[in-house]
């Protein structure tokens, strides 16, 4: 008897989200046939100031030069493939970062994209500092790093979260052959990562940290969220440096060295009362936390505010969880 109000509902606050935001942001679009703005990601990010939007069509880009994003909150978007997987490949040559990120807060977005062959001494695919963009749909996959971080390296007070994204295949090999190379995925100094729906798999160093190293003052927070099936001599998955760092894991998150130990988890970050269902329920408390809300589940992309970007989130995962 409801659904006729909530999906009013649903519309017009669609609707008002795209007016919001397009009033405030321009689009710069990317194609390889030169029918677009440019033909070369590098370029566009460039031109780009904060609240734009760079689209770039479906396609392999081999970056010339890292795509550095410095101080504009900008959403860099790549095209969705017919399964739902990222149609935009970024590609780093084997040669260098594929994108590099300073000074960033949680409005700056990277959505849709495959991130590869990158490859740097301290992250290979991605470094941040003081950085927390957010990641969606996205895959880290064959990147290389000779010291730290081979899909990432977060430093200086960095705090990403990263949305329905695979880190598969990156790596850490000393250039020298010996063995103190960490963090075959992603290391994190000071600051912290949230993954939220996210899988972590088949990534290697060849000192500590299969997928994850941590000092002192890093934290990395999982929620629904498999880390398994990577490997390395000390730490196979996650390695404390110094024993410091902290893990919060919920409890459909699994840490394991055999992934047959964790069955995908559903998709439920927006299943706000965990009943198996996005629905009226969560919609509700969705709105009852409108606005600034530190660390409430609500917040659905941890950027510290209940707003649009978590109802659009709610709304895309809406009905039956997967």
């Amino acid at each position: 008897m409801q659904s006729r109000p909530y999906s009013a509902f649903f519309a017009l606050s669609i609707a008002l989200i795209a007016a919001a935001s397009s009033a405030h942001a321009d689009t710069i679009t990317v194609c390889l046939d030169g029918s677009c703005d440019f033909t070369d990601p590098v370029a566009a990010v460039n031109a780009a100031v904060a609240g734009d939007v760079v689209e770039i069509a479906a396609g392999t880009y081999p970056v010339a030069s890292s795509i550095i994003v410095y101080g504009k909150d900008i959403t860099i978007r790549g095209a969705i493939g017919a399964n739902g997987s990222p149609a935009t490949v970024l590609s780093g040559q084997s040669a260098r970062t594929v994108i590099g990120g300073l000074v960033l807060t949680a409005q700056a977005r990277f959505e849709n994209l495959v991130i590869t062959n990158g490859r740097g001494d301290y992250g290979g695919g991605v470094s941040l500092s003081n950085a927390s963009p957010v990641f969606q749909n996205c895959r880290f996959v064959n990147n290389v790093a000779v010291w730290l971080g081979g899909a990432m390296i977060l430093i200086n007070g960095s705090r990403p979260t990263m949305i329905d994204c695979t880190i598969s295949g990156n790596s850490v090999s000393n250039a020298q052959g010996q063995p103190q190379g960490a963090a075959g995925a992603v290391s994190i100094g000071n600051g912290a990562l949230t993954l939220v729906g996210c899988t972590v798999t088949g990534n290697s160093a060849n000192y500590a940290g299969g997928a994850f190293l941590l000092t002192s003052s890093g934290t990395l927070v999982l929620e629904s969220t498999r880390v398994c099936g990577n490997t390395a001599p000390n730490g196979t998955q996650i390695h404390l440096n110094g024993g410091g760092g902290t893990v919060n894991e919920d409890a459909p998150s699994c840490i394991s060295n055999d992934c047959n130990d964790c069955p995908v988890a559903p998709a439920c970050f927006a299943d706000l009362d965990a009943n198996g269902f996005v629905d009226g329920s969560d919609l509700g408390s969705l709105l009852a936390a409108w606005g600034p809300c530190a660390d409430c589940l609500a917040d659905i992309d941890g950027d510290g505010f209940v707003n649009g970007r978590d109802l659009g989130m709610m709304l895309g995962s809406w009905g039956a969880c997967r």
